[in-house]
């Protein structure tokens, strides 16, 4: 161990804030630079050293190195370094993982066939009066007879309209599944 390096480290344990400032200034820079090399992300690598001396300072972790500072720190960069990488992928799993997730669902809502559009297209091929008495009887809930009063047409012929509509309908609509 260096004789600087024992002494800061003494100092440390014994709580001398100086001390701390004094490593942070004379490896700082060095640490940045190793964790660089290995994330290749300056921010990445600049947070990762700051936040490894807060967390050291905070918990106290200089008490219980039994190296030289030097190797302590630049084994704890090292160490960051890799447990950043493993979350980055695991992170980089998930989402790719989700965004999978969600191209499977977009093709089979592709995939699935437009029945609602269908179905609008085989209504509007029908002929109009039938059109017009199929929505009277089925979508405004007339009456028969009060179809008939609007449409100026008898009972009878609403009914044969309303039968017809719906032979075609079922005839096109089985074409379609």
């Amino acid at each position: 161990m260096g004789h600087d390096d024992q002494i800061l480290l003494d100092e440390l344990k014994s709580g001398n804030q100086s001390a701390y400032e004094l490593v942070f200034k004379k490896y700082y820079k060095m640490l940045v630079a190793k964790a660089y090399f290995i994330l290749e992300d300056e921010m990445e690598a600049e947070d990762l050293v700051q936040n490894l001396f807060v967390t050291i300072w905070q918990k106290s972790h200089f008490l219980s190195v039994k190296t030289t500072i030097k190797a302590y720190l630049f084994g704890a960069v090292h160490n960051q370094c890799m447990m950043y990488i493993r979350d980055k992928k695991v992170s980089d799993r998930r989402l790719n993982a989700y965004t999978d997730t969600l191209a499977v669902e977009e093709e089979q809502q592709e995939a699935e066939p437009d029945y609602a559009g269908q179905l609008d297209l085989i209504f509007n091929d029908l002929p109009v009066q039938r059109q017009r008495v199929f929505k009277l009887v089925y979508m405004d809930n007339k009456k028969y007879k009060e179809a008939a009063e609007e449409m100026g047409l008898s009972v009878n012929s609403i009914k044969t309209h309303l039968k017809l509509a719906v032979k075609a309908l079922r005839h096109k609509l089985i074409k379609v599944k």
